[in-house]
């Protein structure tokens, strides 16, 4: 290589190093900026709003099979993003699957409730669900009662 060469070589170095630190500084800007808005979102959610649980509770006949699903729904009666932290089943027998953990106002989510019917022993016949968010009346609960067949409750007698 040629000294005029190895110049030129160098300066396109140099060009390409600075083209790369520009374009990696305008990518940390855009992602300050990100961060900004994203901290603004979370602390929106903090807000609190409240809620309504679409029934209020379930009543269910004793089905044939091993497994009971209902499907809740959540409206947000507020003026703030609801958002649904956690959901606690009252013993093993119950699980859940939430649909939609952020709700606008005015808007319903839903919150699949299933249960067990192997795990429900004696007359022990309530599961509960507890909805952790950050409405005012959080945590909101649900029961699940699962009703005596005919069968059961001449059995009793």
């Amino acid at each position: 290589m040629k000294y005029g060469e190895r110049i030129n070589y160098t300066v396109k170095n140099i060009i390409i190093f600075l083209l790369l630190v520009s374009s990696l500084s305008c990518s940390t800007t855009g992602q300050n900026e990100v961060r900004k808005n994203t901290k603004t979102g979370i602390t929106d959610t903090l807000k609190p709003t409240t809620i309504e649980l679409i029934p209020p509770f379930f009543e269910v006949p004793k089905p044939s099979g091993r497994f009971v699903t209902e499907t809740l729904k959540i409206k947000n009666t507020g003026e703030n993003l609801l958002v649904i932290n956690k959901v606690e089943a009252s013993c093993y027998c119950g699980s859940f699957t939430v649909l939609n953990s952020r709700i606008e106002p005015g808007v319903e989510g839903k919150i699949l409730l299933n249960v067990n019917m192997d795990g429900l022993y004696g007359d022990n016949n309530i599961v509960q669900f507890t909805i952790h968010s950050n409405a005012k009346s959080s945590p909101s609960a649900i029961n699940i009662t699962i009703l005596k067949s005919q069968k059961d409750s001449t059995d009793k007698k």
